[in-house]
């Protein structure tokens, strides 16, 4: 089934990246680490798309019919950046600029007037925006996606957050 193969190229990839283990990401998913490690290795055969929607969720992907392909977004749409800059200063008057979130999450260090939002951002954006802005760093920055989502979970110690994915 091509789209079990495509789940399990993702869900192996992202999770590699995140530095989640099998047993972890099947904890925080609410399915068992030999489904996990089947999915992976091509031996599922099945899964309820429920499950797998929950998966894909989780890991800041979705699922659902594509339909007709549409054209890439104008060149002037936000960028990832830009939308997790928004998503982080939505309660606070002091919004972080896309330029100094970039430089956080690429050097680790933390702007003290900005930590709220970064704190907000990690503990309250989908994952789907940090997952954008992890491609967008590497593509910008040449940051690898693994280094990226590491400093992501350190900042995420260093700031107190509670999302179970930095746990």
């Amino acid at each position: 089934m091509p789209i079990l193969n495509e789940l399990a190229t993702i869900v192996k990839r992202q999770r590699s990246e995140m530095g989640l283990s099998q047993e972890r990401l099947a904890e925080l998913a609410g399915l068992s680490r030999a489904t996990i490690n089947e999915l992976e290795t091509g031996k599922l055969s099945n899964l309820s798309l429920t499950r797998a929607e929950r998966l894909a969720n989780l890991l800041g992907y979705g699922l659902g019919v594509t339909g007709v392909k549409r054209p890439k977004a104008d060149p002037g749409a936000s960028s990832a950046l830009d939308t997790a800059s928004r998503s982080a200063s939505v309660s606070y008057g002091d919004p972080i600029p896309p330029e100094t979130l970039r430089h956080a999450l690429v050097t680790g260090a933390i702007p003290p007037r900005h930590i709220a939002q970064l704190r907000a951002l990690l503990d309250e954006a989908p994952l789907s925006v940090l997952s954008a802005v992890v491609a967008q760093l590497e593509s910008e920055n040449g940051a690898p996606r693994k280094a990226t989502w590491q400093k992501m979970r350190q900042l995420a110690a260093a700031v107190a957050c509670t999302r179970d994915i930095w746990a």
